[in-house]
């Protein structure tokens, strides 16, 4: 009588495993660097009933009621003081929308650069920890790719932002992949045509209508500038030439929906 017994017990915890996994909140986290596209990406792969946490809307919108506009590349002195507040505003509203999703094991949606690989990464555990599972989708676009969209999108930055937001994020593809492991995907999101080179000359078109902003530069700190410029367009030119593998968008949305079908059985 004892084995009929152990079978039922089995069959028990096998249920309960099976609930646990149907019930279990997702958070899917999707970084690239500014212009790359994650717009459209999210779109094309992204589940739309999952609730989207991105600064980013919120301080559009604050930008858009201000009347300063979104063209962070042209704003003075002032605009860009003001700006600066309206993103702390929108980080705390944020985090309010995030903590109240959390509260309700709502699914989500992560959307940030992913510059910093100690934010995300704590955001993930953080969220781990509270009974979520996690996985990352990653846009990839070449650095010129970057700038040009930049200069076509409604909140267009400062080229130097985007090519520093482009080295920051593309370090840290090997650390995603370790942290996520089977749980990381890389699209590339480059167009066909796609300029896949990086100089000097190519970048500095970028460059001549950008306001220059803030007092003028000492000597000193001429510089300085000078070495982070030329750290900057070193390190991305190292970058480029370690080129990652891809996963294709097919490949890509049969490992979101493998990831999420427990909870599409609901």
């Amino acid at each position: 009588m004892s084995c009929p017994f152990r079978i039922f017990n089995i069959m028990i915890k096998l249920t309960s495993l099976l609930l646990e996994i149907v019930t279990k909140p997702k958070a899917i986290f999707i970084a690239g660097p500014a212009g790359s596209g994650k717009g459209y990406i999210s779109k094309q792969l992204l589940p739309s009933n999952f609730i989207t946490i991105n600064s980013d809307d919120t301080y559009e919108e604050l930008l858009k009621a201000s009347g300063i506009g979104l063209k962070q590349k042209d704003f003075t002195p002032d605009q860009l003081s003001q700006a600066s507040k309206f993103q702390s505003q929108a980080r705390k509203d944020t985090q309010n929308k995030l903590e109240k999703s959390i509260k309700d094991k709502n699914n989500l949606i992560i959307d940030s650069t992913g510059g910093s690989s100690n934010v995300v990464l704590k955001k993930k555990q953080e969220l781990e920890d509270l009974g979520y599972e996690c996985l990352m989708v990653m846009v990839y676009t070449s650095p010129i790719t970057s700038l040009q969209r930049n200069i076509q999108r409604d909140r267009s930055l400062m080229p130097s932002i985007v090519l520093r937001s482009w080295r920051d994020v593309n370090t840290n593809i090997d650390v995603y992949k370790q942290a996520f492991g089977n749980n990381f995907i890389l699209v590339n999101n480059d167009p066909k045509d796609a300029s896949k080179g990086f100089s000097q000359e190519l970048i500095e078109p970028f460059f001549k209508d950008t306001k220059a902003t803030g007092k003028p530069k000492t000597a000193e700190e001429e510089v300085k500038s000078k070495a982070e410029r030329e750290k900057l367009m070193n390190d991305i030119k190292t970058l480029i030439n370690k080129i990652p593998k891809f996963d294709s968008l097919e490949s890509a949305k049969t490992k979101i929906n493998n990831f999420i079908k427990w909870k599409n059985l609901n």
